[in-house]
Parts: structure tokens; sequence; C-alpha cells
């Protein structure tokens, strides 16, 4: 491959799997105040799924304006240059951060220094693509947001996905008395993660549910009707809403601000270096673990996001770059 260039995947349209691609591209460089990361994981979101299908066109136009548009969020790589004005950081080493440019599935990304800590050593490199997203996400969700205490009834609704299980894991390290909503053939692997009870998400309406102190939500639809099983005092924290119907998702949260005392929060965070490191010392101590459904090249990210659309996933689809 010429000096110079960056094989990234894109999507010159909106649609399913089929309409993402490879292509090189220009290599970036790191500007001022910036690092130029050479990428060896990522993994595959959520969000990059309804982004893609286009059910959400204004942010995808926001965050990569024009076609085609590039995709990803997990960083993990090695430092190949460093921008005017950094300090503190080393060509060679290992980092991870998350990309707010969706732009993370390529050999080479730019990251702001202050977004990205040194990765954890203690796992192979490809894993760790699996975690700079679930991770952050899962220790703000539990700590930051719903602040889950010892002995507290806590609901983690999508609990076998990505972010799911991380936060099965650190609801657990924080003392919290889990029950997890999961698909059946997924049972297994979330009470491995020490779930004390899995429920099939299909069979478990809300009506039919205990009351809890803590509802961690990853589904984002329905929102409305599992808030009416939290405790008096309870805090109900959702990661996202249903793209499919923002304006429902969108009116669940603002409402329940104004009516009712059981208020759901959505979790809004873009983590920096202090977040990355804390994520580090919890995977270090082997307090959080990745947990990996497969693993793909970067020349299969179709086949990864075609994995990611069915039913019965557990954890990420990790990208190897």
């Amino acid at each position: 491959m010429p000096e110079g260039t960056n094989r990234r995947a894109v999507y010159g349209s909106y649609g399913g799997p089929e309409v993402l691609y490879v292509e090189e591209s220009e290599r970036p460089r790191a500007g001022k105040g910036e690092l130029l990361i050479r990428q060896l994981a990522s993994s595959v979101n959520g969000g990059d799924l309804s982004i893609r299908a286009g059910h959400a066109k204004p942010m995808a136009a926001m965050i990569t304006p024009g076609w085609p548009k590039s995709i990803g969020m997990d960083v993990v790589g090695m430092i190949e240059e460093i921008g005017s004005g950094v300090e503190g950081w080393n060509v060679g080493d290992l980092v991870w951060g998350v990309s707010t440019g969706s732009n993370s599935i390529a050999e080479f990304v730019t990251m702001k220094a202050g977004s990205v800590a040194l990765a954890p050593l203690n796992l192979e490199t490809k894993v760790l693509g699996a975690l700079p997203v679930a991770g952050t996400t899962a220790m703000a969700s539990v700590g930051q947001f719903a602040n889950v205490q010892p002995g507290e009834r806590v609901l983690v609704r999508g609990a076998a996905g990505g972010v799911g299980s991380a936060i099965v894991q650190l609801a657990r390290a924080r003392g919290g008395r889990v029950t997890a909503l999961a698909s059946a053939s997924t049972r297994e692997a979330v009470l491995a993660l020490e779930a004390e009870e899995v429920l099939d998400y299909r069979e478990a309406a809300p009506e039919v549910l205990p009351e809890f102190d803590v509802i961690i939500d990853t589904v984002g639809s329905d929102l409305e009707r599992f808030r009416s099983r939290l405790a008096l005092g309870g805090r109900f924290v959702t990661i996202t809403i249903d793209f499919k119907h923002p304006a429902r998702g969108v009116l669940a949260v603002a409402g329940s601000a104004i009516h009712g005392s059981a208020r759901i929060r959505q979790m809004v965070s873009t983590p920096g270096t202090k977040q990355l490191a804390t994520l580090t010392a919890l995977v270090e101590a082997g307090t959080l673990r990745p947990v990996i459904d497969s693993v793909y090249p970067l020349d299969e990210i179709a086949a990864a996001h075609e994995r990611a659309e069915q039913h019965g996933t557990v954890g990420k689809i990790v990208i190897e770059i």
C-alpha cells in the first residue's frame, strides 16, 4: 500500500449492511493538540447500525457531512504521530478512546490528546476494541447517573449486548442485585456475568415484574411502561432512544421530568482521559472484562454489521484492523 493512504470503512448511501465498503483515502495527520493513532481494533455499536440504516439522518449529516460517510467509535491503537503542543505521550504508546467523529473503523484516526488514555496491557489487543464505548457508557450509567448502591435491586434491559454485559458486571461489582432481561438463547452467558436472575425479555412484560430501585435501559423502547416498575426513590437511566420512533422516546424522557416522581434520565457522556484511565484500571483489576461475540477483519465490515443485526448475539462484534 502506498505511503500516506488510509483504508477505512465507509458507506455511500443509507441502507443495510451491503452499503458498507472499504476505501482508500488520504492518511490524516496529527494537528495541534492531537495524536495520530494507528488503529488495531474497533467494534460495531448499536448507534452505528441506526445511523447507517438512515434512522438518524440529521445526526449522521452533522457528524460526517457529505458522502461517503465514515463509521465507528471505538479507538484502540498505537500512537503513530504527536501533534504540536502535546506532552506526556510517546510514539508507540498503546492507547484507547472514543471517537466523536464516527471514523474509527480505519487504519488511522486522529484524536485529541485529552480524549485517550493508556490501554490495559493484560488482555489481547483485539479484544480491547469491545470496551471503550461500552465500558465508559456502563461506568457512567451505573456510577454517575444511577449511583447503584449495595443491596439495591437493579434491572438491566438488553443485558446480553456489549453495553448491557458491561453494566451487569459493574452493577454487581457495586453490590447491586441484578435482574437481567435478555433472550432465552443468551441466558447462560448473562448468568456467567453474575446476574442473580435472567428473564426472557419476550415473556417478562413490565406489568409482571416486581419493583426495582434502579432500571438501566439499553433498548430505548417502552420507557414509560418500565418506569412504572420503579420503587419509591428509584432511578431510571436510558443510554439510548428508539431511533425508529425518536419522538416517542424524547417525549417519554421529557414527560417523566414533569409528571410523576420517577424521572427517566437519558445518559449522554463523552469520556476523556480521566474516565478512560478509570476504565483501564477496572480491566486490569479484573472487575470488568470484554464479552466478545465474534471478530471480523476490516475488509469484512459488511458481514460484521450483518452479524450485529442478528438475534442472539452476546457481547460485542469486534473489528480487527
